[in-house]
């Protein structure tokens, strides 16, 4: 039995098009918690301080798993949301189901063709009716990326990439980014998992929007290397070498998966199906959802991420869908961008070890774990196997 925490808030949409005064009621699912729910509940306010005339209804889920088994129900029953906030996992079983396309696509979008189109139509349109090239709000992925994270044909070389093979005995799909990695480089592995190839305009276009990432992290308690005379790890073997000596490992995912040659993926390696994850408080290794360590550092002041090399861990990407099916396509879309921006991913990281997705936001984190920021940015380079 699913819990569901209802909440009713006043929105408000300003459109720069022939659509701004009309009146819409946007339903938003999502299953934030903690600082990503402040943030979200904050660019909520900001609708409704700047537009009086929208009305949203946002449902709270008690996880992701029960967000999209809601989700399925809904769809199924004709009632399903306009905008559905989750992770990038989502993204092809959405896809299968028709319930999510790109929404903009050249000679489809009356209010990015309008004489006044809206602020969102760049993205939308990933740069078609803009300069996708300029770093402003304004423009297409290119706007938005972390350069580090760019993805370009060099990351992975399809006859040799086990990654984008064909699916696998394990059970894992290939990852979106496959279908166009080779034809485009105009977007990077954050928003690879909300974005889908065009092969009639030869262009990838958005199906949603990301807003916060975090990733597989390694971490070490420096006060415990010192005491054994231990470096930092740097390497696969020294990751190895320093597990060996320690007396407790809280390990959320140690399982060792290899596939592909590297750099394309190469977790840490440890065991398959076990043992249990020691009690946090008395480990010395922590490879945990690299958002967890802002609560862990808090309780061991001397923790640290390690940047280590051929590390390529998990990412999960956090962003909203718009759904094909809504009657308020506008409105959602608006919301989207709102909860895309800058102000909202900042404050969504604030106090945590959440990263942001956009490069402006990204490059104004502060107060993070020692070595998180470099560890995402060195260790991934392509988005993990989707279930």
């Amino acid at each position: 039995m699913r819990t569901v925490i209802l909440k009713w808030v006043l929105l408000v949409t300003c459109l720069q098009g022939p659509l701004a005064s009309a009146q819409a009621q946007i339903s938003v699912w999502h299953a934030l918690n903690g600082q990503t729910e402040a943030a979200f509940n904050s660019s909520v306010q900001r609708f409704e301080d700047n537009n009086p005339s929208h009305t949203v209804a946002v449902s709270q889920f008690s996880s992701q798993e029960d967000l999209y088994t809601s989700l399925m129900v809904a769809v199924a029953g004709g009632n399903a949301p306009d905008v559905v906030v989750g992770n990038h996992t989502m993204a092809p079983a959405l896809l299968e189901a028709g319930i999510v396309a790109p929404y903009c696509i050249p000679g489809e979008c009356p209010e990015c063709e309008s004489a006044n189109p809206p602020r969102w139509c760049a993205y939308a349109s990933n740069g078609i009716y803009n300069d996708y090239s300029s770093y402003s709000d304004y423009g297409g992925f290119e706007a938005s990326m972390i350069p580090a994270l760019q993805l370009d044909s060099n990351r992975c070389v399809q006859e040799d990439c086990a990654e984008c093979a064909a699916p696998t005995p394990t059970g894992f799909a290939r990852p979106l980014y496959c279908d166009y990695i080779h034809r485009s480089s105009n977007l990077d592995i954050l928003q690879a998992g909300f974005a889908v190839w065009n092969d009639e305009w030869e262009w990838v276009f958005p199906i949603g929007r990301p807003a916060w990432w975090s990733h597989l992290a390694y971490a070490v308690d420096l006060s415990w290397l010192e005491q054994m005379g231990l470096e930092m790890p740097a390497t696969i073997p020294d990751a190895e070498e320093t597990q060996s000596h320690a007396s407790g490992i809280h390990a959320y995912d140690l399982d060792g998966e290899y596939c592909g040659t590297v750099p394309y993926r190469f977790k840490i390696p440890g065991w398959v199906g076990g043992p249990l994850p020691d009690p946090w408080e008395n480990a010395n290794i922590f490879i945990v959802p690299s958002e967890q360590l802002a609560f862990l550092s808090e309780h061991r002041p001397g923790l640290q991420a390690a940047v280590i090399e051929g590390h390529r861990p998990e990412i999960i990407v956090t962003g909203a869908f718009v759904l094909s099916t809504t009657q308020e396509r506008s409105a959602a879309l608006e919301f989207m961008y709102e909860l895309g921006s800058d102000e909202t991913q900042l404050e969504g990281a604030l106090g945590t070890t959440f990263l942001p997705t956009n490069n402006g936001a990204f490059e104004n984190t502060f107060d993070l774990v020692p070595g998180v920021r470099d560890s995402a940015l060195g260790g991934v380079l392509a988005p993990t196997y989707q279930q």
